[in-house]
């Protein structure tokens, strides 16, 4: 962080930029008297609310991304975000580089390391509209741009952000199960589906991704997923009925699976009990 301050203290004492850049000059400022939250607030619409974001801001938007100040910690976002502030009109492109090079040295062992560092510019950055759930007495679930909270007896356990580059994210769908095996209760899940792009090049191929998790007490448990339920050709995704694709259901025996209903190649499972219970 001491970099960093360095690198905002150069920027604010310049004045052909603060002349250029008033507003995330301010955005910076507030940065360097702590106020972390007020900055993230001034510099996220200059880095992402607009049709040509400045690069500056992006950059310290990205470091409040990934020192978790102010905003939920969440490297994929910064990431993303300084590869858009390495532009060649910014001052800041050799520190720009330099960083997205070092996190993706990180990730380069992760399955999606090609799109680790997509620049917001090419994909716009995409968050799950806030949602939520009341399981059962003092038993809830909020989600957000922020994470995943769980409220369990009084107490409130979190997740990580949520988000990705390019991704569009459909309503996320809460769907409560009443098994009778291997015992009789009530299961909690959340599904999340998110429509993508198969690259930063691609604009017209969407996919519709989809996750599913349990909640189980203050716990999430992630139990399937699938990444291309369905593909579609459009300029921007769509709304869709997402039970025709896939459920979450009781099955004969009692026992709670998930099913997808592609004809092509049906498939599903058994959802064993998490948590110990």
């Amino acid at each position: 962080m001491q970099l960093l301050y360095k690198i905002a203290l150069t920027f604010v004492l310049s004045p052909t930029i603060v002349a250029a850049q008033t507003t995330t000059s301010e955005g910076v400022q507030t940065l360097l008297r702590g106020d972390y939250e007020a900055a993230a607030r001034i510099l996220k619409p200059l880095a992402e609310g607009t049709a040509q974001p400045d690069p500056i801001a992006q950059f310290f938007l990205a470091a409040l991304y990934d020192s978790g100040r102010g905003v939920a910690r969440n490297q994929l976002h910064a990431c993303s975000l300084y590869a858009s502030a390495a532009s060649p009109a910014s001052p800041l492109m050799p520190q720009a580089l330099e960083i997205v090079q070092a996190i993706g040295e990180s990730w380069a062992r992760a399955p999606a390391a090609a799109a680790v560092c997509a620049p917001v510019n090419a994909l716009p950055w995409g968050e799950a509209s806030p949602a939520s759930f009341t399981l059962g007495a003092g038993h809830w679930v909020r989600i957000d741009a922020t994470g995943t909270t769980i409220g369990f007896e009084g107490a409130e356990h979190r997740t990580g952000a949520s988000g990705g580059p390019g991704i569009v994210y459909l309503p996320i769908q809460y769907t409560p199960v009443d098994v009778s095996s291997p015992v009789a209760m009530r299961r909690h899940f959340i599904q999340t589906f998110v429509w993508h792009r198969n690259g930063p090049t691609d604009l017209s191929t969407w996919s519709l991704g989809w996750l599913l998790n349990e909640v189980v007490g203050g716990e999430l448990f992630m139990v399937a997923g699938d990444p291309r339920l369905t593909t579609i050709t459009s300029a921007q995704p769509t709304a869709i009925d997402t039970s025709r694709l896939l459920e979450v259901r009781v099955n004969a025996t009692g026992e709670a699976e998930w099913i997808i209903k592609d004809p092509a190649n049906t498939r599903g499972g058994i959802i064993p009990l998490k948590g110990g219970r």
